[in-house]
């Protein structure tokens, strides 16, 4: 089991060691990276190494992307690439093609429309991360208002994994039919909540949880502990 589990943990390293280097041919800057890297399975240490010093992002094949260049605001980058999105009725390709992007990154910025002025202005003032905002984009305009109001009443920070976590959860209440409210302490719940990870061989999945989707055992786990007494 152990070797089992040691062989697993070295694919995984690996595989978000691939992600760094497809981030690095893309010319994603390095906070970026790092945000976007699951540190579960490779340290941050690692990851620069594998950066390296001389390494420089936005510059994509000698040429700096044209929006980055002209040192535009996150806002004005976003409202130019959705008016080339409804130019190019919707051909992401040929956009990323012409603007020298990659689709991961006219995605980020395209979502930064959705956000309230007042988020808006407060991604511009950088106290909000392009990873993040995007996240947030996805909430209804309430929970934004809320959103901005905890950043400029506590000048507080929503990384991009509490971000993840927000998004989670007002899609899981949108799709129960129930009503997310945020809050501050809810948002504290979130820094504070632990996670780990259990790692299941191929041989454990097909005897254990035969017929049960990937993306369905957590809740199938779950929703057996509930109904188990005696745990």
């Amino acid at each position: 089991m152990a070797e089992t589990n040691q062989l697993l943990i070295n694919y995984y390293k690996k595989e978000e060691m691939k992600k760094v280097k497809k981030m690095m041919e893309e010319k994603v800057e390095v906070g970026e990276i790092l945000e976007n890297i699951n540190m579960e399975w490779i340290s941050k240490e690692e990851v620069l190494n594998i950066i390296g010093e001389d390494y420089e992002s936005v510059i994509k094949g000698g040429k700096v992307a044209e929006d980055h260049k002209d040192k535009n605001t996150p806002i004005e980058i976003a409202k130019n690439y959705k008016k080339h999105f409804e130019e190019y009725n919707q051909n992401r390709k040929e956009i990323c093609k012409e603007k020298n992007i990659s689709n991961g990154t006219f995605q980020k910025y395209l979502r930064l429309n959705y956000l309230i002025p007042e988020l808006q202005e407060i991604v511009n003032n950088k106290k909000l991360g392009i990873n993040s905002a995007e996240h947030i984009s996805f909430l209804d305009e309430k929970n934004q208002i809320k959103i901005a109001e905890i950043i400029q009443n506590y000048n507080y920070e929503i990384t991009n994994k509490i971000a993840q976590k927000i998004k989670r959860d007002f899609r899981k209440d949108k799709n129960l039919g129930e009503k997310y409210i945020l809050s501050k302490e809810k948002i504290e719940s979130y820094k504070n909540e632990r996670s780990f990870k259990i790692i299941f061989t191929q041989e454990e999945i097909e005897k254990y949880f035969i017929g049960v989707p990937d993306r369905k055992i957590k809740e199938y786990i779950i929703r057996i502990l509930k109904n188990t007494k005696d745990i």
